[in-house]
């Protein structure tokens, strides 16, 4: 009987001290001038500015229920909800033990992320957080104007949070290019550079009864499917990635050989358009293919998104859009 007691007390003891480091909220124990480091309401969040000290600035937005960086770029959805959810539920564990204080300030001043949060009511919070986990996998966070940095983590959890507040707009920013539902699309161009005799226009005012135009004669009626499948397709657009580099950018625009464009046109939106290049054999093409007398690679376009970002799109994706004008006239 008392062996029973014993092991029922133990037992209780051992679930405080499991509440206790676990479960509790130490930042109970803190000022909160010095650990504002959690937003309870993230929905309530009408802003995120993040910013490092080598001057990348990314600034979140909601713009029709999706997030957007920098007033104009799709974000990865996930990736802001993974951020979100940081925000929500990080928590001030103690601060930086005064032994390794000035250590990590000096790594904070070098490698770290500021962090604004704006609502309705304007700036809630701002701190800085390190880029470079610790030893232990911890990471470190300074609020504005506090005198001492504080190890923060996330419940349950013995990862680094601060990879969660990276500033490389590649990180962030979706792959998914001209986006548009087909209800939405009013008209789509594709005109080719030497093959003119395949471009083709579509309007699609009238959803039901869409029209489809271009520079030669075709025989049979228009395959009003086929016409709808295609619009349908512009939802589900990926690039590889973004080309940032501006010398390779003036290069390709300059000297490569331009394949076609594609303008769509959407409901309430401006123009959107789209160069697709030939992409020069490098040493990582693997297959090539031959215009005239040229070689390109036979996998990989190069394109020129919104006159504003150059992109690498695969020839899968690049088919998809680079239809026919005669294709939309055969049956199926």
């Amino acid at each position: 009987m008392k062996r029973n007691l014993l092991y029922l007390f133990l037992l209780l003891v051992t679930a405080a001290l499991t509440y206790y480091f676990v479960f509790r909220n130490h930042e109970d124990n803190f000022d909160k001038k010095e650990v504002n480091f959690t937003v309870s309401n993230t929905d309530a969040i009408k802003k995120i500015f993040l910013s490092s000290l080598n001057g990348e600035n990314l600034t979140f937005t909601q713009k029709n229920g999706e997030w957007v960086i920098n007033d104009s770029m799709a974000a990865v959805q996930t990736l802001v909800q993974d951020l979100l959810a940081a925000l929500r539920d990080q928590k001030a564990i103690q601060p930086v033990r005064l032994s390794y204080h000035d250590a990590v300030i000096k790594e904070m001043s070098t490698n770290s992320t500021k962090v604004e949060i704006y609502t309705d009511e304007g700036k809630t919070h701002c701190f800085y957080v390190a880029q470079n986990p610790s030893p232990d996998n911890l990471t470190y966070m300074l609020n504005e104007g506090a005198k001492r940095p504080y190890v923060v983590k996330l419940p349950l959890q013995n990862t680094f949070v601060g990879i969660r507040y990276n500033t490389k707009l590649a990180n962030w920013r979706s792959k998914q290019i001209l986006y548009a539902k087909a209800e939405d699309i009013e008209s789509v161009e594709v005109s080719y550079l030497d093959s003119t005799q395949y471009s083709f226009r579509i309007d699609n005012q009238n959803p039901q009864s869409p029209k489809v135009s271009g520079n030669r004669t075709v025989e049979g009626p228009l395959n009003t499917k086929r016409v709808q499948t295609y619009l349908g397709l512009y939802d589900s657009l990926y690039c590889l990635g973004y080309e940032t580099r501006n010398l390779v950018k003036d290069t390709i625009l300059s000297s490569v050989h331009k394949l076609a464009d594609v303008f769509l046109k959407c409901k309430g939106k401006p123009m959107q358009t789209l160069s697709l290049y030939f992409k020069p054999v490098t040493r990582g093409t693997k297959g090539m293919l031959k215009v005239g007398k040229e070689k390109f690679d036979f996998d990989v376009f190069i394109g020129f998104l919104n006159r504003q970002d150059m992109i690498v799109v695969t020839r899968n994706y690049a088919q998809m859009m680079l239809r026919s004008y005669p294709e939309f006239f055969e049956k199926d």
